[in-house]
């Protein structure tokens, strides 16, 4: 597997994999990079089979403070639990530490997968919100556990 920026030609399989998940595709301006921004692809014999990106914040909002965020990810569902996403999580926390000490990211409370998977990377819940960032989980039903990191 190789893990590499993602580029505007990759948008059509970005779009592939999200179709193949059921989960809304991305958008040309979703995967540009941006200053202290990424985004990666997971590549696997030529094909796209995941993506993932970061997010910057320069002020914090509300009960979510400054500071880089992972972003989304989304691993082709015949490509899921071969460690694809956590890899992708490992590089996307590689570049963040050359920037800061501290990374966050929050999911809904009910993606144990997810939460596993952060926590073999040191993430630890910090705060249970209602919407961080202007997401919700569930139209607002579901609590989003919000966790850091820290090299």
């Amino acid at each position: 597997m190789q893990i590499r920026e993602a580029t505007l030609d990759d948008l059509e399989h970005v779009a592939a994999v999200c179709d193949a998940g059921g989960r809304p595709r991305w958008t040309s301006a979703m995967i540009v990079p941006r200053d202290q921004r990424v985004v990666l692809v997971a590549v696997m014999q030529g094909a796209v089979v995941g993506v993932a990106k970061t997010h910057h914040y320069l002020g914090p909002e509300d009960n979510a403070p400054a500071g880089h965020y992972l972003g989304g990810v989304e691993v082709a569902p015949e490509f899921r639990r071969r460690g694809i996403g956590s890899e992708l999580t490992r590089v996307r926390l590689e570049l963040i530490w050359a920037w800061a000490s501290a990374a966050y990211y929050f999911t809904n409370e009910h993606n144990t997968a997810s939460i596993r998977m952060h926590e073999t990377h040191a993430f630890r819940p910090v705060a249970r919100l209602r919407e961080i960032r202007g997401v919700t989980a569930d139209d607002g039903r579901s609590e989003l556990i919000l966790f850091e990191a820290s090299r």
